[in-house]
């Protein structure tokens, strides 16, 4: 009785062992799979904290006070040959943001405002937006980077110099490639003859750009002031949901 029943055991175990390899197939797929898996939840993770909803309220707010102010543009130098680039004040708010919110959110207002732009009241086919955008990254970017790490009046100074000669720069090699082609070809011209003109009066359109960077500079660190308290809470609030999250 007890061999036979010794059999049956020994018969079932051998049975089962197709069973567990069969088993081990699909556990090395998983482990296979895992760090992709992984890097997915990662960021799905950083999606979920980062965009609150207090944050996107906050970025809404920015880019609804940027649109509507540059709506209000006008032309900056009217009786040169670059009277058709505009200046409007926009980036003011899209750079508070960025000093509020950070960086990608500053850059996230900068796009929004600009599809929006594009989208109301625009009639460049998106040229003239893709442009501002271009341009306006290195002007947020720096100073917003460096006031995540170093607040204060001083530091607002001259990280928001280096960003106007960062989009002073920037500025060259987009009204080459896109901007004055763009406009000059709308207007029946060719791509080439648009590049040959920003040849012949890039120092007027080196000129437009630095008044402009220093015009939405100054009203910038004129609210700055004011608007410390409001951006010193809105980042210690941002910096304790970090935390907990």
């Amino acid at each position: 009785m007890e061999q036979e029943i010794t059999q049956e055991s020994a018969a079932a175990c051998a049975d089962a062992q197709p069973v567990d390899g069969a088993n081990l197939q699909p556990s090395e797929e998983t482990a296979a799979q895992s760090p992709a898996e992984s890097k997915k939840k990662r960021a799905g993770e950083f999606f979920k904290n980062y965009f609150t909803a207090t944050r996107i309220a906050y970025i809404a707010i920015f880019t609804a006070i940027s649109y509507a102010i540059g709506l209000l543009d006008f032309s900056l130098l009217p009786a040169s040959p670059v009277s058709f680039l505009k200046l409007d004040f926009s980036n003011v708010f899209v750079l508070v943001g960025g000093f509020a919110l950070g960086p990608t959110a500053g850059v996230i207002i900068a796009v929004l405002k600009e599809l929006l732009h594009a989208l109301t009241v625009g009639h460049t086919a998106f040229v003239g937006e893709l442009a501002n955008i271009l341009m306006v990254l290195p002007y947020v970017l720096i100073p917003s980077l460096v006031y995540m790490r170093r607040k204060g009046i001083k530091n607002v100074l001259w990280s928001v110099a280096l960003g106007c000669v960062g989009q002073c720069i920037i500025s060259m090699p987009v009204n080459y490639f896109l901007t004055f082609p763009a406009f000059f070809k709308a207007f029946g011209g060719s791509w080439t003859a648009g590049q040959e003109l920003f040849v012949d009066v890039w120092y007027w359109a080196l000129l437009f750009n630095f008044i402009k960077v220093l015009c939405v500079s100054a009203v910038v660190i004129a609210l700055y002031k004011p608007l410390s308290k409001l951006i010193k809470i809105t980042g210690e609030k941002f910096a304790k949901l970090k935390k907990k999250s």
